[in-house]
C-alpha cells in the first residue's frame, strides 16, 4: 500500500514536472518571439507605420556645369514627379549645405524639397526611389537625400 501511494505521488510529480517544463519552454519561445519582434521594429521603424511622410532633398548645383535652372526643375516636376504622385505633393524651396565625398569641401546651394504623405506601401517607396534616381542621372548629382517618418494625416 505504501509503495502504491508512493508510485502515485511519483506519477503526479512526473506529470507536474512535464507541465512545468512545457510551460517554461512555451514562455521561452514567446520571450524569444517578442525579442525578435522588438529587434525587427528597432531596425525597421517604418514597418509598423500605416501612414508615412517622405521628403526628398534635391541640390541644384551641377558640378562644373552651373546649376539646375527653374525651367529644368519645372520640366522635371511635370515629367517625373507628377506622374508618380498625381494625388498630390508639396514642393518647398530651400538652402542646403553638405560635404562632398569627392572633394571633402562643404558645398552650399539652393535646393528643392519634395514632401509626400502616403500609405506606407511599396508603390510609394519605389516611386520615391525612381524620382531620386532620375534626378541624379538627369542632373549629374552625387546623391538625393531621403527622409522617411511615421505620420498621421487626414483631410
Amino acid at each position: 500500500m505504501f509503495e502504491e501511494a508512493f508510485l502515485k505521488v511519483g506519477e503526479r510529480l512526473g506529470i507536474l514536472q512535464t507541465r512545468v517544463l512545457a510551460a517554461l519552454v512555451l514562455a521561452a519561445g514567446v520571450f524569444l518571439l517578442l525579442i525578435a519582434a522588438a529587434v525587427y521594429v528597432w531596425l525597421n521603424p517604418l514597418a509598423i507605420c500605416r501612414q508615412q511622410s517622405s521628403s526628398l532633398f534635391f541640390g541644384t548645383t551641377i558640378a562644373e556645369h552651373g546649376k539646375v535652372e527653374a525651367a529644368d526643375w519645372n520640366r522635371f516636376v511635370d515629367e517625373v514627379i507628377v506622374p508618380r504622385f498625381p494625388d498630390g505633393f508639396t514642393l518647398l524651396a530651400g538652402q542646403g549645405a553638405w560635404r562632398s565625398s569627392r572633394t571633402g569641401e562643404v558645398v552650399r546651394e539652393d535646393s528643392h524639397v519634395l514632401l509626400v504623405l502616403h500609405e506606407g506601401d511599396g508603390a510609394a517607396d519605389q516611386a520615391l526611389d525612381a524620382i531620386a534616381a532620375d534626378y541624379k542621372m538627369r542632373f549629374r548629382q552625387e546623391s538625393v537625400l531621403r527622409a522617411d517618418q511615421c505620420a498621421r494625416y487626414r483631410f
